[in-house]
This record gives C-alpha cells, structure tokens and sequence, in this order.
C-alpha cells in the first residue's frame, strides 16, 4: 500500500480492468444491491447512491516490501486491484514522544503501514513522526480506525475528516470500524449506549454507508473492520455497494480463527493479524513447541510467530520500541517453516483470546 500514482502504475493488457479505478472496484466488489424501501434505523445514512471517484482515487496501492530490510514480506493483493503490504508497524498503547521514537525508527528502517486509531490518541505523534522521518507521504499507508462509540453515517464520515485532520493528510490509505458494536460500560452510566440511538442495523445502514463512500469519493483508499466476526461480515457482504478490503483481528496460534480466515479468502478480503504475540499472556515466546522450531530454524520466537500468520497468508502489525526489536520483527521474510513446524504450531490453538478483555466479538449482536 505504498502509494503510486496511476502513471507509475505497471501497464496492463489489452482488456484488462485499470487497477486502482474505485468504480471497477466498487462493480466488482458489490455482492449484493442494498435492500429495497426506506431505512428506519437511526443512523441510516441517505438513500444510495452511486459515487464518481475522485482523481486521487485513480492509484494504485502497492505494498512492495520494505526496501532497508532485506527480510521485506511484499504484499496483498486486495480485491479491487491494489495491495495491503504484509509487514506494519502496530502503535497501540504508545504515547506523545515515544509514539513519535518508535514510528520514526520504524520507518527509517524501511517500514511502509503504520496502524493507528483515533482510540489510541496518539494520531498527532504519528504525524509528527511522518514529518520528521524524511518518508515521503506518497510513500507510507496510514491506517487508522473508527472508535466503536462514532457509528452511524454522519458520525463516520465527521470522525474520517477528524482523523485526516490529526494526522495531517488529504486522505486515508486504509479506514477501518474498530468493533461491531457500540460503546457500553465506564465512563457511562449504566444501560446506556454511545452513540445513543445505537441499533445493531446502524452498522450497515449507516456506518458502513459512510464507509462506503469515503472509498467511492477517494478519501479512503481503501476500508476495512476489525474484530468483525463471520456473521457481522455476511451482514456486510449482503447489503453493500464495496466489501471490506480488509479485516484485522486478533489471530495467534492460541486463537488460530481458521473458520474466518478461510470465509475471508473465499471471499477475497485480506486478514491482519493483531497480537501475533499474544501479548504475553498466551505464554507463546515460552511455549516448548514455539522455542523448538525457533532453535531449528535459528531465529526467535517471535520472529517465528510472526512468519507463522505471514506464512497463513495473513498481514502483520508488530510492534516494538526498541530498534533492534523492530529490525528483528522486520526479517520475518527470510524465515521459512516446515509444513511439519506449520503443523505442530496449529497444533496450539484453544480457541483463547487475549484482547478485548477476552470478549468474543461475534457476542455483539
């Protein structure tokens, strides 16, 4: 998801569909036309309506590896043509300065996504970053997400323009919707929601809408969800105009979510991984199956968990404050496992999550 313009875009055969172009995608992407008649459901965005495509949105997203690390992973390719590059750099709990250090040393050693959310507050670090590592614009993805407590139409589309803003760009390469659904719980009283009309409809009749057309209009490069279980994502896939480029949930060998991944590929949306790690309460950097196949192939263990989600055909968002960890995770490219040591990891799984305090997603209606 390095961004190219169209001129630099490698030429295509006669016949072919221009890669990048938002309206083939949006034709090609389109499972299903939007159900007929008026929407009741607070949140509901206008009736649909078929959008031009910006000129910005006339690119192509190529995620070429990282061209200062040897071990670079490549790409996706995403389904209206462009591509999710493999390796990102993850931001979640950094803060003001070190947020900054880290996103800095992360692209100087050559990484190109950096994700973030509006959730995180650390949007103004990233940008502050971008601008002072020397990176081009053109040539870094900015990823962030929509918090689950801003669905619905009019509200996506403001927090969209509100992130751009923080992060001092035109346009996003990749919006996402953070969680199925609303936000509950501290800081609000109980019984009530944010935002508060919330309906579990308002997800596609209005988040989604908006999500839609920031896409058609090029001011999201492409959109996604995370932590969107199979059920949310045939919500989706049943009513939209554009499906998700891209999905981002937790998946590690704990929670190996074979049953999603393999609904994503037969629908040709990308999977990013999230807590490849587990964030060490998996106990997987201590696991003898982990530090036996990291000892054969002399890496770590977690550059082994991370070559095994990229070798599931999955993206990756590690993440790291200290350089040498971030050139270290940024190698995965030159690992390769056994379908024996692929196997043996599987192996693993209990169905264990490790985020959201444990929550299984698909539990929001």
């Amino acid at each position: 998801q390095v961004l190219l313009s169209s001129a630099m875009a490698p030429k295509q055969g006669k016949g072919q569909v221009r890669r990048g172009s938002a309206t083939a995608s949006a034709k090609a992407a389109a499972t299903a036309p939007v159900a007929a008649g008026k929407r009741k459901a607070a949140g509901a965005a206008p009736p649909a309506k078929r959008v031009a495509p910006a000129p910005d949105a006339q690119r192509v997203l190529l995620g070429a590896g990282t061209p200062a690390l040897p071990g670079g992973c490549g790409a996706l390719p995403l389904h209206d043509g462009g591509q999710l590059p493999v390796l990102g750099f993850g931001t979640y709990k950094l803060k003001d300065n070190e947020c900054e250090a880290a996103v800095v040393a992360a692209l100087r050693a050559g990484y190109r996504l950096i994700d973030t959310a509006s959730i995180y507050d650390n949007e103004p670090a990233v940008a502050q970053a971008l601008r002072n590592s020397g990176v081009p614009r053109s040539e870094v993805v900015l990823e962030t997400k929509l918090w689950r407590s801003k669905h619905g139409y009019e509200s996506t589309l403001k927090e969209a323009r509100l992130s751009m803003k923080r992060l001092g760009v035109d346009y996003l390469d990749l919006y996402m919707v953070h969680w199925p659904g609303c936000k509950t719980g501290w800081p609000l009283k109980r019984g009530t929601t944010a935002p508060k009309d919330w309906t579990p409809e308002m997800r596609v009749t209005g988040t989604w809408r908006a999500m839609e057309d920031l896409y058609l209009s090029g001011k999201a490069r492409a959109i996604g969800v995370c932590n969107y279980s199979i059920r949310h994502l045939q919500e989706i896939l049943q009513n939209c105009r554009v499906k998700p480029h891209v999905v981002q949930v937790e998946i590690h060998p704990r929670l190996c979510q074979t049953d999603l991944r393999q609904f994503c590929r037969k629908h040709s949306i990308q999977v990013q991984a999230f807590s490849s790690l587990g964030q060490g309460l998996a106990g997987l950097i201590e696991d003898p199956t982990i530090c036996r196949v990291a000892s054969a192939v002399s890496k770590t263990p977690a550059q082994v968990l991370l070559r095994w989600a990229v070798q599931h055909g999955m993206a990756i968002l590690p993440r790291s404050t200290k350089p040498e960890r971030v050139l270290e995770n940024g190698q995965v490219g030159r690992v390769v496992l056994s379908a024996k040591q692929m196997q043996d990891i599987d192996e693993l799984d209990e169905g264990r999550r490790v985020t959201w305090q444990q929550k299984d997603p698909d539990e929001e209606e």
